[in-house]
């Protein structure tokens, strides 16, 4: 139920935004509202509480983001409040980002290696991903993964390139598995 509510907010919000030619400016904002929940992580519990009243919400909203925010992006949060969805805010501004980055063509890759990589390193990874995709940029996270013995693994959605070492000695171990000794 979270995804459908996330997705039916943050298309709303996203189709407005290119509607508006606004999308710079939206993704802005929703990068602002994602940085402020990070920050206080007991904001979105307080604004869920049952004892809070509805307009006890909006005042509070309007008091730390009023403003700052368009019209189009305060507009999203007091329907959120009215529909009492306020709790879903985080997954709706999470989907917005990605219709963004999509629309934009930024890929987001996940790579996880055994040993910290150089910056040269990392530059290949990248520049490798950028030719076989079609991606005009690339938000890269890099992670540290202790159980894997060599090579990296690397993730883009929901894709997985797994050239690890341990994924080719599985592999390996298969084949051997399915030779008939004769």
């Amino acid at each position: 139920m979270a995804k459908l509510v996330s997705k039916v907010y943050g298309d709303a919000l996203f189709e407005l935004a290119i509607e508006e030619n606004k999308l710079e400016s939206v993704w802005d904002e929703v990068r602002v509202i994602e940085k402020a929940l990070t920050d206080n992580p007991a904001f979105l519990p307080t604004l869920r509480h049952p004892d809070m009243s509805m307009e006890k919400k909006q005042e509070l909203l309007k008091e730390i983001f009023g403003g700052k925010l368009s019209n189009d992006v305060m507009g999203l949060i007091d329907v959120m409040v009215r529909k009492n969805r306020i709790g879903d805010l985080e997954k709706v501004l999470e989907y917005f980002d990605e219709r963004a980055k999509e629309r934009q063509k930024i890929g987001v890759v996940e790579v996880c290696t055994p040993v910290e990589l150089s910056s040269d390193e990392k530059k290949k990874v990248e520049a490798r991903v950028l030719e076989v995709t079609d991606f005009a940029s690339l938000e890269m996270n890099y992670k540290l993964d202790k159980s894997l013995l060599g090579g990296m693994v690397i993730r883009i959605g929901d894709q997985v390139l797994d050239n690890s070492i341990r994924s080719k000695l599985d592999a390996m171990g298969r084949q051997l598995a399915s030779v008939r000794l004769q």
